[in-house]
């Protein structure tokens, strides 16, 4: 299907550009080298008339096509969106589950109940975001979705070990981790994918729209000109349809450019802003869960000893709210610190020998706090990003799609109008 397309879109490009080749020689030939009136009058309007067709067509399809491509932007930014939901969730359940194990014997029930909820979203987007998105990404995400079901089925295995009191609970909650790291580095892989395709679309949709300008200038110097010609040749002061079509190709140019540029600008803005803070803020929400779960780790572990992987995590989340604070909001990086400094205070009590109140801080007490603190403020502010970006990305009412008609409409007046302003002077020698 990909090479018939191929091959009748050149067979239409090959055609234009003998159509074209033979009025440039025509042109040439009656103006250039001095032939006679009517031959030059012919030349002009054939060359005209040849070009305003293609600023029809082409100019139209340039249109066309920086409309879709702007929509693949915005339909490739809503799934990037969507797998940052879908990993949040996925690290937040972690979280939930490492939190509960740390608990011991009875777990808190609500805490199981929303691990048991965010398990299934996460299941949920998987299977919605993998419909949409390329056979790559797609095959990625399935592999997610396979790895989720073994990294479930070890989370009980270790739940159903340290109700029990086995050690041995902890080597599968030690195993789920290990599921969960290749889940994360997979699902970063498809987000990358998706960026990389959100960019690449905004450059496909700015290449596209330069054909408005390409052959709609040309036109109007090749009406302007043959205007000119005609009215100092024939002693006549305006040609009314030569007049017409310029003034209206003028108008379409300036107001036609306004409109693209305006659809281009605005995609681009919301790719560095409403999406890009969007983007920031699910960076650092995951890396937060991740060092949460960290921190429990840690602790049941009972290591006693700085946690490496927590430094790892935190720095992550704090790298990308300063980012998120240098564009627009600061909010979230004020209440992380807070967590950050319960924290510490938390370290202090486990390497000074006091393990039951660092975890009674890191169950119920200021860490965990402060933590709920930063993921109820950074829920509600992720949610008002996605909901901007998406807003800001959108393609309705952009424009573009009646403007495509009417360059093509355009384009055929304009050589409808050629003919009869030509026409008129041919008509003198007949």
């Amino acid at each position: 299907m990909a090479g018939a397309q191929g091959t009748g879109q050149g067979s239409v490009m090959q055609s234009f550009g003998r159509l074209l080749g033979r009025s440039v020689r025509g042109f040439t030939c009656g103006l250039l080298k001095g032939g006679s009136t009517p031959t030059r009058l012919r030349a002009w309007m054939a060359g005209t008339v040849v070009v305003a067709v293609l600023f029809g067509v082409l100019g139209a399809l340039g249109i066309s096509r920086r409309d879709a491509s702007l929509g693949d932007a915005a339909a490739a930014s809503q799934q990037l969106i969507a797998v940052q939901d879908i990993q949040v969730r996925l690290v937040h359940a972690d979280a939930l589950a490492n939190e509960n194990y740390l608990i011991g014997g009875i777990e808190n029930g609500s805490k199981r109940a929303t691990y048991e909820q965010e398990l299934s979203s996460v299941g949920d987007g998987l299977v919605a975001v993998g419909n949409k998105v390329l056979t790559r990404e797609a095959t990625k995400l399935a592999r997610v979705s396979t790895s989720l079901s073994v990294y479930s089925g070890l989370i009980e295995q270790a739940r159903a070990n340290n109700r029990q009191g086995f050690p041995v609970g902890q080597a599968y909650l030690h195993r789920a981790t290990e599921e969960l790291a290749g889940m994360l580095k997979t699902l970063n892989e498809v987000q990358e994918s998706l960026r990389h395709q959100v960019n690449d679309s905004l450059d496909r949709a700015d290449r596209a729209g330069a054909w408005l300008h390409l052959l709609g200038w040309p036109l109007l110097a090749l009406l302007a000109v043959g205007g000119a010609w005609v009215a100092l040749r024939f002693r006549r002061l305006v040609n009314v349809p030569l007049a017409l079509a310029a003034a209206g190709l003028l108008i379409l140019l300036v107001v036609g450019g306004s409109i693209q540029g305006s659809a281009m600008s605005g995609a681009e803005a919301a790719t560095g802003s409403s999406l890009r803070a969007a983007d920031l803020a699910a960076q650092a929400r995951t890396a937060a869960f991740e060092a949460q779960a960290d921190e429990f780790r840690t602790l049941i572990a009972r290591s006693g000893a700085v946690d490496a992987t927590w430094q790892h995590s935190s720095g992550a989340a704090q790298f990308a709210l300063k980012t998120l604070c240098d564009a627009q909001s600061c909010t979230l990086a004020d209440t992380y610190a807070d967590y950050v400094a319960a924290h510490s205070a938390l370290r202090v009590l486990d390497t000074g020998g006091n393990w039951d109140g660092a975890r009674e801080s890191s169950l119920q007490g200021d860490a965990n706090a402060a933590f709920s603190a930063f993921s109820a403020e950074s829920d509600k502010l992720a949610a008002s990003l996605g909901k901007e970006a998406a807003a800001a990305m959108a393609t309705e009412g952009n424009g573009l799609g009646w403007l495509r008609v009417v360059v093509f409409i355009t384009g055929l007046l304009v050589a409808a109008l050629t003919l009869a302003g030509f026409g008129q002077r041919l008509r003198e020698y007949r």
